[in-house]
Formats: structure tokens, sequence, C-alpha cells
């Protein structure tokens, strides 16, 4: 009896370590897949007419001075991303968006450098889009003959930096080493002209003049000079621009926030009653800039109906060979490159059927 008995009771042993590690086995799946990946989820986002109404306001409200309807639409793209520095997607979300072709995965550090913490995203892109409004707000009263005035001021001081404790946020820079630096570059050329001595700047704090001096150092990573100011331009409208696009963040609707600007304030019509998207930065020079998410703002662009299409010409090398099939897409430099684009259409003609117009050839 006892020699049966024992094979039998193996027998069970042996069923019941293989569920056991069945089991395991099936958590230590599931755990895996609920692990976070350092990893951002980027997909096709919402699509904003600039021209139209965002929850029963405009998105471009102008007060003060006269306006155009429009009968066509200049949308702005944007693209949703799941993951920030302090919330991960999970391996499993990751594994699903790699199989879908409307998802992009990209490294956590590539998207917001290492060592970033969500508070510091949410600041930066909310500056980026406020500076960004303020330079399409600049740039479409410009192209419309509006005249403004314009200066620089300091948005932000780098902790520890030589500009540390003598600058506060607001300061209107009046003078660097006595000359008036009409632009960006002027104030940041001086001080790398001036190779590490020390730099004379003058500036105007609640209505007061102030002059100060401070020695740049020199930047390990890029081997520039620099004092620990961040600038930008600072404007005062003769009336009243207001650009609202909700809880969007991120400078990338610049140039599409300028055209409907131009769009509004003149008699005729930019968009010729078409439907145009696009997007791109502008700079105060009227510079667009490269955006991230091309590909798949093109997508959104054509599901929301756009057949016209302005990009950057800097994101040429993401554009060609991805265009979805019936768009028409025309790449600018900047805000006339633009203009130029759009002007058959004004006319009731239609772009030039060439695509990508203003990339070089594959």
């Amino acid at each position: 009896m006892k020699s049966e008995f024992e094979p039998r009771q193996g027998r069970k042993w042996r069923k019941r370590l293989g569920v056991a590690l069945l089991g395991f086995s099936f958590l230590a799946i599931v755990a895996a897949f609920l692990t976070p990946a350092p990893y951002v989820i980027e997909s096709p986002g919402p699509v904003f007419n600039v021209l139209g109404t965002l929850d029963s306001h405009q998105i471009i409200t102008v007060t003060g001075a006269k306006t155009y309807a429009s009968t066509g639409q200049l949308d702005a793209l944007t693209v949703n991303e799941r993951g920030t520095p302090n919330q991960l997607p999970s391996w499993g979300e990751v594994a699903a968006a790699y199989l879908n072709p409307d998802e992009v995965l990209i490294p956590i550090e590539q998207m917001f450098g290492p060592n970033t913490t969500t508070d510091q995203v949410n600041k930066m892109v909310t500056k980026m889009m406020l500076d960004s409004q303020r330079d399409a707000v600049a740039v479409g009263l410009k192209k419309s003959g509006v005249s403004y005035e314009s200066w620089i001021a300091v948005d932000g001081i780098k902790k520890g930096s030589p500009a540390d404790g003598v600058f506060l946020p607001d300061d209107k820079i009046i003078s660097v080493n006595g000359a008036f630096p009409k632009s960006l570059e002027d104030m940041t050329s001086t001080i790398s002209k001036l190779n590490g001595k020390p730099v004379a700047i003058e500036l105007e704090r609640a209505k007061k003049l102030m002059a100060v001096e401070i020695t740049p150092v020199k930047d390990a990573a890029s081997g520039k000079w620099r004092v620990g100011l961040f600038i930008s331009y600072r404007y005062t409208f003769p009336f009243n621009v207001k650009v609202d696009l909700g809880n969007v963040t991120g400078p990338s609707a610049g140039m599409m926030f300028t055209l409907g600007i131009i769009e509004k304030l003149g008699p005729k019509s930019l968009t010729g009653g078409q439907h145009i998207a696009g997007t791109g930065t502008i700079d105060a020079a009227g510079n667009v800039g490269p955006i991230g998410g091309i590909q798949l703002k093109m997508k959104g662009a054509s599901r929301a109906g756009a057949k016209f299409f302005l990009a950057p010409r800097d994101n040429c090398d993401e554009i060609v060979g991805h265009i979805p099939a019936g768009m028409q897409v025309v790449t600018v430099q900047n805000i006339d490159d633009a203009l130029q684009a759009l002007a058959p259409l004004e006319q009731g003609k239609s772009l030039p059927t060439a695509s990508p117009l203003g990339c070089p050839s594959p």
C-alpha cells in the first residue's frame, strides 16, 4: 500500500506546484505590464479654428479696433501626451502604443530633459505659450500696419548665477554697456564679445533707473558667456488683443495665432474661404520655428478636413514621405512666406500643386 500511496501524493504536490508557478507567472506578467515605463505616448490631439470659438468665447478677441468676419478656417493643431516625469505610462500602455500607427513613443528624458519635475514642465510650457501669444500679437499687428511700443525685460533669473540677487523679474533693460539693445540677440552678443569682462547694465524697476555691473561666467555645456538672465520682449499695444486656447500650452500655435490676428484686422481674406491648418512657433521678428509631433498634427489636420497645411521648413525631414493623402503642404521660414503662400487663396486661386512645397527633393 505504501508503495502506491507515495507516488499519488507526489503527483498531487507537483500539480499544486505547477498551478502555483503558473499563478506567480501570471502575476509577474501583470505586474510587469503595470510597471511605469520611461516614455511619453503622443497621439493626434484636438483641432482648434483660431478664427472661431472655444467654450462659447472667441479664441482671438480684439477690443478697440475694427475687425472683419471670415468665412474660412485657420486650424491650430495639438498633440495629446500621456506621460509626465511624475506620472509615467505603464509598459502595457507602451506596448499597445507601439502597435498603434496613430501613437508615437518618446523617451521621457528626450522629451523633458533629465531630472525634470512635472511642475517644472508645466511652468515652462505655460511661459512658452504666454511668450508665443505676445509675439504673435506683435507680429500680427505689425503686418497689419499697427505701431506699438516694445522693450526687453527680465522673465527670470537662474539661481546661483551672476544675476541672482541683482535682477528681479519684469526689470526693463535700458542699456547694455552703454548701448540700447534692439533685440535679444543684441544683448547676448554684447555680453559674448566682452569675453568674461564685467558688463554694465542700466535697468528700470518700479519707474526708477538703476545701474548694475555683473561679471559673466562661461557655460560649461555651450562654452558661451552667461549672466543667468532669462529675457523676452514686452509690448504696449494701442488696443487689446487676447488669445485664449483654454488649457492648451506650448508655443507651437504661434504662427496660426499671427495669421488669425491678421485675418481679423484686415478686410481681405487670407483663407479665401478655404480650410487651412498649420503649425509653427513665432518669434518677435516673425520667424517660424520647428515643432514636435508634426506627423501627428498633419494626421489631425487631415481628419478635421483641412486640405492645405502650413508647416515650418525646419521640419522638412519629418514631413517628406508622411503627408496624408489629399493634403497639400507648404513649408515656410517666416510669416512673410506664410502670407505669400496663402496669397493665391485670397485671389480665389488654388495653392501650388508641388508637395511639399519648399522642401528639398528626397
